[in-house]
């Protein structure tokens, strides 16, 4: 890189730098370290056949969790719109900047958009992704979804889990029930049973949903 050029996003557990090479804008995530949930990091890392941590540093953990998301989108990138993940290194993730000539896309919550069309949209890409990647988000809301080109980027793959771990279905219910309640404010006639219903062609169980609570 050859220049950084401010924060584009600054949350708890990580920040997000704008950064250049050349013509080309990248997005650079670096993990505060001193602040990261590392319980949580390592009940989502434990569960995933694709990981395993022989002991529980807080290294070893953050270097598993930027791994995890760097696989994640690259997963994802091949059935939905999602950042190009470049490179990894310890506790830095290096992706694609979406947006335009370095001003990055809007979030959803933040712009107008045809919400039914959008709707109809994400509901074909959460199907995709649970399908074809077998991924689930597990944070999907109006937060994670950038508009680039009137279509929805997903962002914030650091939670993601394949559809073979324990907390697959917990994290699906988050997210249907995430979408349907932004879309309904909007106008939106959707039903997140419905929705998980479509995704997965297996009914939603009030056990399941009680489970998806604990």
């Amino acid at each position: 890189l050859t220049e950084y050029i401010g924060i584009v996003n600054s949350g708890k557990e990580a920040v997000v730098f704008k950064a250049r090479k050349g013509k080309f804008y990248r997005a650079v995530k670096v993990y505060r370290v001193a602040t990261c949930d590392f319980k949580t990091m390592s009940k989502y890392i434990q569960g995933d056949p694709r990981f395993h941590l022989r002991k529980s540093s807080r290294r070893q953990i953050i270097h598993a969790w930027v791994e995890k998301e760097f696989r994640n989108l690259r997963r994802a990138g091949e059935v939905v719109n999602a950042p190009k993940a470049i490179l990894r290194r310890e506790n830095v993730l290096l992706m694609e900047l979406v947006g335009k000539k370095g001003v990055p896309a809007p979030r959803l919550k933040d712009v107008e958009v045809d919400y039914e069309k959008f709707y109809k949209m994400i509901v074909q890409d959460m199907k995709k992704l649970y399908c074809e990647a077998e991924l689930v988000h597990g944070d999907l809301s109006e937060y994670n979804i950038l508009v680039k080109d009137d279509k929805p980027v997903y962002i914030d793959f650091s939670q993601s889990v394949i559809t073979q771990h324990p907390l697959s279905k917990a994290l699906l219910i988050r997210d249907v029930k995430n979408i349907c309640g932004f879309f309904k404010r909007k106008g939106v006639d959707c039903d997140y049973r419905e929705l998980y219903e479509y995704i997965t062609g297996e009914e939603l169980h009030p056990v399941d949903e009680e489970m998806a609570r604990l």
